[in-house]
């Protein structure tokens, strides 16, 4: 879970930055009217030279309002008001010079020794402050600010963003609140408390005040993109598509417009358009060091999506040759090296762009951690990354997933919830009308147990539907077409006490719903406390010839001449034995824990052994070129589905498999097996373990070292070597 973690919108941006709205354009000229008449007839009229400078930072137009500022300095001097426009003007011109923030602090400063009781000049020495990425400063000048003048929306403002740029966003919920309160009508408090809650995780109530800020100013170029930000968090792609389109439509030159568009279209797999709104982002103010710096490590990240890591690398040090102290290009530095395998040098690049300012570091830092076996100091770097930024669902994960690993299951499935807010996890999650459910006792409620993830994930928890109806409930099975048939032999099911249904199919009525995987943390499951009572999937079609499965037609390696010709040798009484090797080639991590059936050769060549090949999908097709001398049967290629290999499964006498939904499905079924599982291997297997409380009759079998699989082969060989 290492890029992914990196994407942090930009979502706060500067209301000053927005086209302004006609009507108020309009006003603005017959303002500025007024004031050329003033100054037709006295050139040296300090007021209305400082006017004009406020029209002309309203207008967007810094250096027009520099000189008429610095104009109505020269013609008063001793005037306080006048200074502070020049502060305003200058700051807004340090946008693209940085050397004049320094003079609009001067500017403010001269203005206060002019008056000390000067509001706006303590407001412009805060925002000033903010600018700096001093809010503790800020907060300062602006409390003073509001001491002096209670009235000052900007003021409050100010104090609001400064307590957002300290992550205290209920307090900055409050001070935007608080402007409302006195100008219902300001878009940019409407704006900012939806950014404050947002962070608070409320999103609803978030997504309620973009609109109406877009509702009192529609052409809110930053709310329009926050708001697209947030459909996008959501999993509502098409609505978040068209809020980031109006957003950079209002405002071509947004360049964190036309990032987070390409970062959206780049999670939809559309590359191509992805790239080209980087590109558009990149062409903008190309000088501005901010600017640089933020599209070159949007480009970084794109490179490592589409894992060329070369173009990656390039993108990278032109970011570190404009800043080297840029903590976002420091934590890049770090996910580029764990890319590559080099796990310790990941490490120190992350201990640095951490001690840089980089929230996401720790955790990442954490993952290269455990990658090198460092389990420990993983759990305690995922949680203090957890500290440094609770409210990111990628960190709460990353801490969920070792938690769970390290056998701390109370605080693990509860952290394990953020990966509903967790796009890696769930780019589009399902939302439901009806309640979640939480675990109390019902009266024949429907609770809706809906799969989420894998195939092995469903028949690993598909257990906990027996404890809901226990409960009192009535659990209705919402899972994957492969698995459907073969979920109908659960026992409750079975008895009618609860229903199977597709993922695919209509959606059944219910009371309650409730994730498969959430399921552990409502029942308070600890490795001490897995529900086990038994194998709870039944492939004995005989004993239930009103089972779902009683279709399954007779094993394939029933007696027979197609048998005759697979074994040439006869049935010679071996051991039959199920393989299977390759999972899901979709999933993120497959090629960590799955191999190539030319890895196992050394354990087919075995002698006294008839194989069974459970193996599906393409990798299947890795049978035919084996030569003639290894005994191996196709049994699980063409399986209609996982009932049908469950059969399969019940006339074998061992199962070995890697980490596939095989596992979990023959160790659901009560059969031994062996499960090889790579150096760094799932969560669900924990640490350092032989054994697993998920599958009383399963043997874990690890890589002592990444990538061994030859080890973990020559430790099968000789386990089957000692059961005979």
């Amino acid at each position: 879970m290492i890029a992914q973690t990196q994407e942090k919108p930009e979502r706060q941006g500067s209301p000053a930055q927005n086209h302004l709205p006609k009507p108020l354009t309009e006003r603005l000229h017959e303002v500025a009217r007024q004031y050329q008449q003033i100054l037709g007839r006295n050139p040296g009229h300090a007021e209305a030279l400082a006017g004009m400078s406020l029209v002309a930072l309203a207008s967007r137009q810094p250096e027009a309002a520099l000189r008429m500022a610095q104009a109505a300095v020269a013609a008063a001097p001793k005037v306080s008001a006048v200074w502070v426009v020049l502060g305003q003007a200058l700051r807004a011109a340090g946008r693209t010079d940085s050397g004049r923030a320094e003079q609009a602090q001067r500017a403010y400063e001269t203005a206060l020794t002019l008056d000390a009781a000067s509001a706006l000049a303590h407001t412009g020495l805060g925002e000033l402050k903010i600018a700096a990425h001093q809010p503790q400063q800020a907060l300062a000048s602006f409390e003073t600010a509001l001491t002096l003048d209670a009235s000052l929306l900007a003021a409050r403002m100010g104090l609001g963003h400064a307590l957002a740029c300290m992550d205290r966003f209920a307090e900055a919920l409050v001070r935007y609140d608080e402007a409302l309160a006195r100008n219902p009508r300001l878009p940019e408090a409407e704006f900012a408390a939806g950014f404050a809650l947002a962070r608070l995780d409320r999103p609803e109530e978030a997504e309620r005040r973009y609109r109406r800020a877009i509702a009192l100013r529609p052409d809110f170029a930053a709310a329009w993109m926050n708001f697209g930000c947030l459909l996008r968090e959501q999993g509502r792609e098409l609505c978040a598509e068209a809020a980031l389109r109006r957003s950079v439509e209002l405002r071509p030159d947004l360049v964190s417009g036309w990032i987070n568009l390409a970062l959206l279209k780049r999670e939809m797999g559309r590359m191509d358009e992805a790239e080209g709104h980087l590109k558009r982002a990149e062409a903008i103010d190309a000088e501005r060091p901010e600017i640089q710096i933020s599209t070159q490590i949007a480009w970084v990240q794109f490179y490592v999506a589409r894992r060329e890591l070369g173009s990656a690398w390039e993108w990278l040090q032109k970011a570190l040759a404009r800043e080297p102290e840029n903590p976002e290009a420091a934590n890049m530095h770090g996910i580029l090296l764990h890319s590559e395998g080099r796990f310790a040098e990941a490490v120190a690049a992350f201990e640095r762009a951490e001690a840089l300012g980089s929230t996401q570091a720790a955790s990442n830092c954490g993952n290269s951690l455990l990658d090198l076996g460092r389990a420990r100091e993983a759990l305690a770097a995922h949680a203090r990354a957890a500290d440094l930024d609770p409210r990111n669902p990628g960190t709460r994960y990353n801490l969920a997933l070792t938690q769970l690993r390290m056998g701390q299951w109370t605080e693990g499935w509860r952290n394990y919830e953020a990966r509903w807010s967790f796009r890696e996890v769930h780019r589009q999650p399902r939302r439901f009308d009806r309640p979640r459910w939480q675990g109390e006792m019902l009266r024949g409620e429907r609770v809706l147990l809906h799969a989420e993830q894998g195939l092995g994930d469903t028949i690993q928890f598909c257990r906990y539907a027996a404890l809901v109806a226990a409960r009192g409930g009535f659990p209705i099975l919402q899972v994957q077409g492969p698995v459907e048939r073969l979920l109908g032999s659960l026992a409750i099911v079975r008895e009618g006490r609860a229903a199977i249904t597709r993922l695919d199919a209509a959606r059944p009525e219910f009371d309650l719903e409730c994730p498969l995987m959430s399921l552990p943390a409502v029942f308070g499951t600890t490795v001490g406390t897995v529900p086990w009572e038994g194998p709870y999937l039944d492939s004995n079609l005989d004993s239930h010839p009103d089972s779902p499965l009683a279709t399954v037609p007779d094993a394939k390696l029933a007696k027979s001449e197609a048998h005759d010709v697979l074994f040439p040798h006869g049935d010679c009484g071996y051991p039959r034995i199920g393989l299977a090797w390759a999972g899901n080639p979709r999933y993120k991590t497959d090629a960590r824990r799955s191999t190539t059936l030319d890895t196992l050769l050394p354990l087919l060549e075995t002698p006294g052994i008839d194989w069974v090949s459970l193996q599906k999908g393409e990798a299947a097709s890795q049978l035919v070129p084996l030569p003639p001398r290894i005994r191996i049967v196709d049994g699980a290629s063409t399986d209609r589905d996982l009932a049908d290999t469950a059969a399969q499964i019940s006339r074998l006498d061992l199962v070995v498999t890697t980490d596939t939904s095989i596992a979990h499905l023959a160790g659901a079924l009560g059969k031994p097996v062996w499960i090889l599982l790579p150096h760094l291997s799932d969560w669900r297997w924990m640490q350092e373990t032989e054994t697993t409380p998920w599958y009383p009759t399963a043997k874990l079998i690890r890589q002592q070292r990444p990538g061994d699989w030859a080890g973990v082969i020559a430790r099968v060989i000789a386990g089957l070597a000692a059961t005979r």
